[in-house]
Protein backbone atom coordinates (compact mmCIF):
# COMPACT_ATOMS: atom_id res chain seq x y z
CA UNK A 1 0.00 0.00 0.00
CA UNK A 2 3.08 2.19 0.71
CA UNK A 3 4.92 1.34 -2.46
CA UNK A 4 1.85 1.99 -4.41
CA UNK A 5 1.44 5.68 -3.17
CA UNK A 6 4.95 6.06 -3.65
CA UNK A 7 5.22 5.14 -7.17
CA UNK A 8 2.00 6.96 -8.02
CA UNK A 9 0.27 3.28 -8.57
CA UNK A 10 -3.59 4.13 -8.42
CA UNK A 11 -4.18 0.77 -10.06
CA UNK A 12 -4.82 -1.11 -6.82
CA UNK A 13 -7.87 -2.49 -6.87
CA UNK A 14 -9.33 -5.97 -5.41
CA UNK A 15 -8.62 -7.94 -8.61
CA UNK A 16 -4.71 -7.04 -8.43
CA UNK A 17 -4.51 -8.62 -4.81
CA UNK A 18 -4.48 -12.23 -4.42
CA UNK A 19 -3.98 -15.22 -2.51
CA UNK A 20 -1.87 -18.42 -2.90
CA UNK A 21 -2.47 -21.67 -1.34
CA UNK A 22 0.08 -23.56 0.15
CA UNK A 23 0.63 -26.76 0.51
CA UNK A 24 -0.06 -26.75 3.80
CA UNK A 25 -3.35 -25.98 3.31
CA UNK A 26 -2.88 -22.30 4.27
CA UNK A 27 -3.25 -18.78 2.09
CA UNK A 28 -0.57 -16.23 1.88
CA UNK A 29 -0.58 -13.28 0.12
CA UNK A 30 0.71 -13.61 -3.90
CA UNK A 31 3.34 -12.56 -4.84
CA UNK A 32 2.98 -8.56 -6.03
CA UNK A 33 1.75 -7.84 -9.62
CA UNK A 34 0.25 -5.21 -11.96
CA UNK A 35 2.66 -2.28 -10.02
CA UNK A 36 3.69 0.41 -12.10
CA UNK A 37 3.46 4.31 -11.93
CA UNK A 38 0.37 5.42 -13.04
CA UNK A 39 1.78 9.19 -14.52
CA UNK A 40 -1.68 10.27 -13.36
CA UNK A 41 -0.86 12.09 -9.80
CA UNK A 42 -4.49 11.38 -9.19
CA UNK A 43 -3.63 12.02 -5.27
CA UNK A 44 -5.79 8.78 -4.50
CA UNK A 45 -6.31 4.95 -4.63
CA UNK A 46 -8.64 2.95 -5.85
CA UNK A 47 -8.60 0.76 -2.60
CA UNK A 48 -9.19 2.18 0.85
CA UNK A 49 -5.98 3.52 2.41
CA UNK A 50 -7.17 4.81 6.04
CA UNK A 51 -9.33 6.56 8.17
CA UNK A 52 -9.47 9.66 5.30
CA UNK A 53 -10.56 6.93 2.77
CA UNK A 54 -8.52 6.41 -0.36
CA UNK A 55 -6.16 10.02 -0.03
CA UNK A 56 -2.59 8.61 -1.30
CA UNK A 57 -0.67 9.75 1.94
CA UNK A 58 1.67 8.71 4.15
CA UNK A 59 -0.27 10.24 7.58
CA UNK A 60 -3.56 8.11 5.91
CA UNK A 61 -1.76 5.11 5.33
CA UNK A 62 -0.09 5.14 8.98
CA UNK A 63 -3.73 5.97 10.25
CA UNK A 64 -4.34 2.35 10.10
CA UNK A 65 -1.18 0.80 11.08
CA UNK A 66 -2.88 -1.15 13.99
CA UNK A 67 -5.46 -3.03 11.48
CA UNK A 68 -2.56 -4.71 9.92
CA UNK A 69 -0.96 -5.35 13.36
CA UNK A 70 1.45 -2.89 13.19
CA UNK A 71 2.97 -1.01 16.25
CA UNK A 72 2.90 2.34 15.09
CA UNK A 73 7.32 2.44 15.09
CA UNK A 74 7.23 -0.79 13.63
CA UNK A 75 4.85 0.89 10.82
CA UNK A 76 7.14 4.25 10.51
CA UNK A 77 10.30 1.94 10.22
CA UNK A 78 8.32 0.43 7.55
CA UNK A 79 7.39 3.43 5.79
CA UNK A 80 10.93 4.62 6.19
CA UNK A 81 12.41 1.32 4.34
CA UNK A 82 10.22 1.62 1.73
CA UNK A 83 10.79 5.21 1.37
CA UNK A 84 14.41 5.08 1.10
CA UNK A 85 14.24 2.84 -1.69
CA UNK A 86 11.66 4.48 -3.70
CA UNK A 87 13.74 7.54 -4.12
CA UNK A 88 16.67 5.41 -5.78
CA UNK A 89 13.96 4.74 -8.77
CA UNK A 90 15.74 6.65 -11.57
CA UNK A 91 18.82 4.68 -10.54
CA UNK A 92 16.85 1.74 -11.14
CA UNK A 93 14.45 2.64 -14.06
CA UNK A 94 18.40 3.58 -15.83
CA UNK A 95 19.87 0.27 -14.77
CA UNK A 96 16.81 -1.09 -16.31
CA UNK A 97 17.40 0.52 -19.51
CA UNK A 98 14.31 2.95 -19.52
CA UNK A 99 14.47 5.05 -21.76
CA UNK A 100 15.66 8.75 -20.60
CA UNK A 101 12.33 10.30 -22.47
CA UNK A 102 10.27 7.58 -20.12
CA UNK A 103 12.18 8.65 -17.01
CA UNK A 104 11.39 12.47 -17.86
CA UNK A 105 7.77 11.87 -17.97
CA UNK A 106 7.33 9.62 -14.74
CA UNK A 107 9.54 12.40 -13.04
CA UNK A 108 6.81 15.17 -13.48
CA UNK A 109 5.15 12.50 -10.75
CA UNK A 110 7.04 10.30 -9.01
CA UNK A 111 9.57 13.56 -7.84
CA UNK A 112 6.71 16.09 -7.91
CA UNK A 113 5.70 17.93 -5.13
CA UNK A 114 2.77 15.87 -3.60
CA UNK A 115 5.28 12.25 -3.83
CA UNK A 116 8.14 14.58 -2.76
CA UNK A 117 5.90 15.27 0.36
CA UNK A 118 4.76 11.83 1.29
CA UNK A 119 8.86 10.80 0.84
CA UNK A 120 10.12 13.64 3.12
CA UNK A 121 11.25 11.95 6.54
CA UNK A 122 8.13 11.35 9.06
CA UNK A 123 7.67 13.77 11.38
CA UNK A 124 4.56 11.51 12.85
Amino acid sequence: MVFNILIDNTDDHEKNHALVRGADGFYALSPAFDVLPAAQGLGYQQMRVGALGHESSMDNALSQARAFGLTDAQAQQTVAETVSQVAQWKVVFQGLNVRDADIDLLAQYLDGAHLREQRAPLNR
